[in-house]
């Protein structure tokens, strides 16, 4: 009886591939989720970072780390729909950040935005030089999710901030000059609204 001859690397059989697969998806979700977690960290440790600096400038300062955030856009039917930047604070956060915006007008803004594979983490900054006092509002969400904010955005030439808690209850809203801050790639989107779930 002759053996069959063997090769030095035999096939792998079908299930042991789909388990390799699926364990090589999972750490590589694994490693994701580490990353944007470390990711956000950053962001909360550069928020008290800034904050610490404007305390020292003589700002009084009021830091909020969302629970949620994101850009919501107006449907493309409604040439008057609402628009802008919205973050979801916790109720107690969300009495301090009343305080705060009854407190001045935050005429000036900036913001600091990192990305991290699909995702965005922002720290944006309300400044009233009158008032001495500064809103820091820290949040992530989705790059996929930016298109019609930012269209909207661009075709107004302007931008807007909304502050809410978790039942849905409205505590404050800003409007800015421009929107690159925002959305730095806004002006690559297309021009008609209707391409835009392809981009």
């Amino acid at each position: 009886m002759v053996d069959s001859p063997t090769t030095e690397q035999d096939e792998v059989p079908e299930e042991d591939e789909t388990f390799q697969e699926h364990h090589q998806r999972v750490e590589q979700m694994s490693a994701n989720a580490g990353q944007l977690k470390d990711a956000w960290s950053n962001t909360l440790e550069d928020m008290h970072a800034l904050a610490d600096e404007r305390r020292e400038e003589g700002y009084e300062v009021t830091e909020i780390a969302s629970v949620d955030a994101g850009p919501i856009g107006r449907d493309t039917n409604d040439p008057d729909g609402e628009y802008g930047m919205e973050f979801v604070v916790a109720d107690d956060d969300g009495s301090e950040f009343a305080a705060a915006f009854e407190a001045g007008d935050y005429p000036e803004y900036d913001v600091y935005r990192a990305e991290v594979q699909s995702d965005a983490f922002i720290v944006e900054e309300l400044r009233d030089p009158d008032a001495e006092r500064v809103i820091l509002l820290a949040g992530g969400y989705h790059l996929k999710d930016i298109a019609m904010c930012a269209f909207a955005a661009r075709e107004e030439g302007e931008m807007f901030t909304f502050v809410r808690t978790m039942d849905g209850t409205r505590l404050g809203a800003f409007r800015h000059d421009g929107y690159e801050k925002f959305f730095p790639r806004a002006d690559e989107l297309p021009e008609d609204p209707a391409e835009l779930e392809f981009f």
